[in-house]
């Protein structure tokens, strides 16, 4: 697997730790790295789910963007949302 070196603001992650926790039962480095490799993963698949299912039903599809400053802390719950986001439709 690659590894990818990210610049990370200190409150990001702290929440990722605390996500962690909450997920793993700890904050260690290999509990970390799963979190944020899951968080991926999930997106990831969701993203290319929605494009699949674009071409067949015309659905707009996702489209990756970055911006060009680093995540702020108020952007924590924004990001949050981003990475775990579910469809709460039945």
């Amino acid at each position: 697997m690659a590894e990818i070196d990210i610049y990370v603001e200190s409150s990001l992650l702290e929440e990722v730790r605390r996500l962690a926790v909450e997920q793993y039962g700890d904050d260690s480095e290999a509990s970390q790295r799963r979190l944020v490799e899951t968080a991926l993963e999930m997106r990831l698949l969701w993203s290319n789910s929605v494009a699949k299912g674009q071409e067949e039903t015309g659905e707009a599809a996702s489209r990756w963007q970055f911006p060009d400053t680093p995540a702020t802390i108020e952007d924590k719950d924004r990001i949050r949302a981003w990475l775990f986001k579910r469809d709460n439709h039945d």
